[in-house]
């Protein structure tokens, strides 16, 4: 595969997620709140505009995580290309891993922080 076409699906698969994650992070707060999924429903339901700050946040903190797992990515394959002419590829073992806890940390934290209870407004 060349440079070129990998710099630009890279960019691509950047600008896609990026766009998605904003538009769902725009319609989010015109869901009816009955429809949603989620624990402690009607009590998220009294408190929507804390409901929506909580889920957009979630969102921009996914964005995030997409965009760090994609430049690590790049930067490993930086790192093999340049030892393309050595006998040890060697160095990268921790990608994976640390792409998964990244996720798994993000996907996690939304159902956790909705499962407690809006925080009382004073």
């Amino acid at each position: 595969m060349s440079r070129d076409y990998l710099f630009y699906a890279c960019v691509a698969i950047f600008l896609i997620t990026n766009t998605l994650i904003n538009t769902l992070t725009k319609l989010f707060p015109k869901v009816d709140g009955v429809k949603l999924p989620i624990p402690n429903q009607q009590a998220w339901i009294e408190n929507r505009d804390q409901l929506n700050e909580i889920v957009r946040n979630w969102f921009y903190c996914l964005m995030a995580a997409v965009n760090t797992i994609m430049a690590l990515a790049l930067y490993v394959l930086r790192r093999l290309n340049s030892q393309l002419g050595s006998t040890s590829l060697s160095g990268h073992q921790w990608l994976l891993p640390v792409c998964t806890a990244i996720l798994a940390v993000v996907i996690i934290s939304l159902p956790i922080r909705l499962a407690l209870k809006p925080a009382v407004e004073e």
